[in-house]
């Protein structure tokens, strides 16, 4: 192996270790580190993605940008409906967590694929991406990352924008506030918290830091699915109207 595959080899790593430490948010995670396995199978992946990114943009481009909204209410709604399934009470802790994490990974992939449609169907949008979104203006690239594009500045932005944490809503509000150059008015208290809740689910099978078991149960879930539809809806109808304004 030749030096400098050694070295991109290493840069790639590095840059998988800091990704799955952000995520874990702890920055002295390790291979050791419960959640670790999976985040790094979830990289591969999204490495991997980078060879479709040339269609994924294509996709984006001959869909509608209500397409993306509609496939999260159908998502949603194949949800709700398992709830007027019986669930045997042996089962229903399991069911209850995984419903409620997968409500909240419906909603960040409405998210993500809300901020890559933006970028790659509108010019001004995307001179607004690459001005004024943080991870992009500060971007460190070389001649390796963009050979990994097929299609320019924007599948570049849209891999940098890949590598942003959606469940963090605070800062997903932000990137799409400086994409469209207005402030969407909408609260995101609710969704927060639930995103908080998730990661103690998903991380830790409904526990606090602190050891503390978190309780999930139907009512919970509902409102949670509830509370996140209702916060995607008022995205997309605040996108729409500025969009036809």
């Amino acid at each position: 192996m030749s030096s400098t595959t050694e070295y991109i080899l290493s840069l790639q790593e590095e840059e998988m270790r800091v990704w799955i430490c952000e995520h874990l948010e702890d920055e002295d995670a390790d291979e050791e580190t419960p959640g670790w396995d999976d985040l790094a199978q979830e990289w591969s992946y999204m490495q991997a993605s980078y060879e479709d990114n040339f269609q994924q943009n294509e996709w984006y481009i001959s869909h509608s940008y209500s397409d993306i909204h509609n496939t999260f209410q159908s998502q949603i709604n194949k949800l709700k409906d398992l709830f007027d399934i019986p669930v045997a009470t042996f089962h229903e802790e399991t069911f209850y967590k995984m419903a409620y994490g997968h409500a909240v990974t419906l909603m960040e992939s409405f998210l993500a694929d809300t901020v890559r449609s933006l970028i790659i169907t509108n010019d001004d949008y995307f001179t607004n991406a690459i001005n004024n979104v943080d991870c992009l203006k500060k971007a460190k690239f070389s001649i390796v990352d963009i050979a990994k594009q097929k299609d320019g500045a924007k599948g570049f932005a849209v891999a940098e924008l890949s590598k942003v944490m959606y469940h963090n809503v605070s800062k997903v509000k932000d990137i799409l506030n400086a994409i469209i150059g207005k402030r969407i008015q909408v609260n995101i208290t609710d969704v927060s918290t639930i995103t908080t809740l998730r990661h103690d689910i998903v991380h830790r099978d409904g526990k606090t830091t602190d050891g503390k078991l978190i309780k999930v149960d139907r009512e919970i879930v509902i409102d949670t699915i509830n509370s996140i539809e209702e916060f995607v809806n008022t995205i997309s109808s605040q996108l729409d109207s500025h969009k036809n304004a």
